[in-house]
């Protein structure tokens, strides 16, 4: 029998399932896997979805199962797109739906796995949700057949869309023949008065096609927001992809000649996460960096009526309190916290995706997680987390080995750190106005080396810092700055900020700034060589760290390549991009 809920119409029977693997033959019907549900379901603001003109500061329930229709490199949410099982207790339908209620929440909102791959499972949700009065919507492809969509349409409230691009080639990459009938569906459900945003992939090279999105979408309405997702590499991806920011920026208000609303996510510090008036230019929203894809109001978004007199088309009344997630919840975050876990057992040798799964498996119940997000901020607790994850994995020998390893470099800093005269230090991540939080790793090597993290100061908290004012920077002055590995930017345009900011402080003037290498600061085991990066500059000239020996040493002990082999990325548990074929013998020292 041919499925009908997305565009590629596979062919089910009894041997096949389909492209997403959700789907069974049921006699002279094809219905949803029945051991599928929800494997999770947290409240989350709905600007982490990311919603920006639907619900201000609305608080929704996230949701998500497995499986997707797409084949995407560099996919943020892998281990869930890819339709694997896993062995967690699911929720109903009716149960997320109570949930939700309970909580207190506007409506429910399915991301993460594309819901083409749950379409049934989706349904009785969305049809469940309105039942009790509830909003619903979901993060999508939209590759859906046209019978499909006229379905879907009309009980959805919202949706945001998540473009590969305008030419067929864009979609080809990701296993998919055209793009065709994804503009297609926009227009669709634009026209049956469903809430449509859009989310589109930057990376380097692709900004003409880019710019074609912008266009088409402006053929259907203007005023359907971009949003811009700069381009991180996370998987196999070479590094060379991944756009500045400020790049990025130019190619945002690129867009804004087109559309009426562009944004730039994965980019701390940018201000193309505000809204402008498109008439005038005036702000009329501002929002900050809320981690991977998200992003958070700084203050309510009330009037959607600029004082020129044009209206930006918001839907639904603002929340007057922002609802703030706890951890690595709510989200596209905890796609990181699974990320965080599989850099340990890369390290550890475990690079079956089965065992990666079954050991994932162990530590996904919310208090345990609560626990990891704890472990991962303090270098020594750090091994109690290594330890955690060797245990699951029955692999507690090579854990102890990876933990005897780290220590042996925390003794050498420590030693340095005591000859260490308070040396100030900022660390930011992506702009000199995005401070990491007081509390993070980061700022904890810092200390940990020796410095005195001027971050410590700061009073308030976000996902995973806030923006500061140029004037908290000078006044405190400090000697040394350091630009987040995970998400930077390049230090031409960081001292090109800094002048157009008016920040003077010493750091600047002596060029004392310094982006650390990609993932060497937090998220795996490589931040102990982030570490001995940040002791090496807090101590010039009386280090006694050799950089690159230690670099070569854990590369080859741990990933099984020397380190001048790897080209970096931005991945947590791939130490290299393009093809890394890990030394079948691990390197191991007489």
């Amino acid at each position: 029998m041919k499925c009908n809920v997305c565009e590629f119409r596979c062919e089910i029977d009894e041997w096949s399932r389909g492209r997403c693997g959700n789907y069974v033959c049921a006699g002279d019907t094809i219905i949803q896997d029945p051991d599928i549900g929800y494997l999770g379901a947290y409240p989350v603001s709905i600007e982490t979805i990311p919603l920006l003109h639907y619900y201000p500061s609305g608080k929704f329930l996230q949701v998500f199962s497995t499986g997707c229709n797409f084949q995407c490199s560099g996919c943020v949410a892998r281990l869930l797109a890819s339709g694997k099982s896993l062995d967690l207790p699911a929720l109903t339908p009716s149960q997320a739906v109570e949930k939700a209620v309970q909580q207190e929440c506007l409506g429910v909102v399915s991301t993460l796995n594309e819901p083409a791959a749950n379409y049934y499972l989706f349904r009785e949700l969305a049809l469940q949700a309105k039942e009790k009065g509830l909003l619903a919507g979901c993060s999508t492809n939209c590759y859906f057949t046209d019978e499909t969509l006229e379905e879907l349409g009309k009980f959805v409230d919202f949706m945001n869309i998540g473009i590969k691009g305008y030419s067929d080639q864009s979609y080809v990459n990701c296993g998919v023949p055209s793009s065709e009938p994804v503009f297609r569906n926009i227009s669709r459900l634009f026209n049956m008065g469903v809430h449509v945003e859009t989310s589109v992939v930057y990376s380097r090279g692709n900004e003409d096609d880019v710019i074609n999105v912008a266009k088409t979408l402006s053929n259907i309405s203007p005023t359907i927001p971009v949003q811009v997702m700069r381009f991180i590499p996370f998987g196999d991806a070479p590094i060379e992809l991944e756009p500045s920011i400020g790049e990025a920026e130019s190619l945002c208000a690129s867009l804004r000649e087109h559309v009426d609303y562009a944004y730039l996510f994965n980019s701390p510090g940018t201000e193309s996460l505000n809204t402008y008036c498109p008439e005038c230019g005036s702000l009329l929203a501002e929002r900050e960096f809320y981690g991977p894809m998200g992003s958070k109001p700084l203050k309510p978004w009330i009037n959607y009526t600029c004082t020129c007199g044009k209206n930006t088309p918001v839907k639904g009344s603002t929340a007057t309190e922002s609802f703030n997630e706890e951890g690595f919840m709510g989200g596209y975050r905890i796609s990181r916290a699974f990320s965080m876990v599989h850099a340990v057992l890369t390290c550890l040798g475990i690079l079956d995706d089965h065992r990666v799964i079954e050991i994932w498996v162990k530590v996904s119940n919310p208090e345990t997680l609560s626990q990891i997000h704890h472990m991962i901020q303090q270098p020594y607790s750090y091994l109690e987390f290594v330890r955690l994850v060797a245990e699951k994995a029955n692999a507690s020998e090579k854990g102890e080995e990876l933990i005897s390893f780290i220590r042996e470099r925390l003794e050498l800093v420590k030693s340095l750190a005591a000859e260490n005269s308070g040396h100030k230090v900022y660390y930011c991540m992506g702009s000199p106005l995005f401070a990491l939080n007081a509390g993070r790793m980061e700022n904890n090597l810092v200390a940990f080396s020796g410095g005195v993290s001027i971050n410590k100061q700061i009073q308030k908290e976000g996902k995973p810092g806030v923006n500061v004012s140029p004037s908290f920077i000078n006044e405190q002055n400090p000697e040394t700055i350091f630009i987040s590995g995970f998400l930077s930017r390049p230090l031409d345009e960081f001292y090109g900020l800094c002048q157009q900011y008016g920040i003077s402080a010493d750091a600047v003037k002596e060029h004392r700034i310094y982006e650390v290498p990609p993932s060497w600061d937090f998220g795996n085991p490589r931040w102990i060589l982030g570490l001995m990066y940040i002791a090496d500059k807090l101590n010039p000239g009386s280090s006694a760290i050799d950089l690159k020996k230690e670099a070569d040493e854990f590369y080859l002990r741990f990933y099984g390549i020397p380190f001048e082999e790897a080209k970096p990325n931005r991945s947590f548990h791939r130490p290299s991009s393009g093809i890394w074929s890990r030394h079948v013998m691990r390197y191991t020292h007489a």
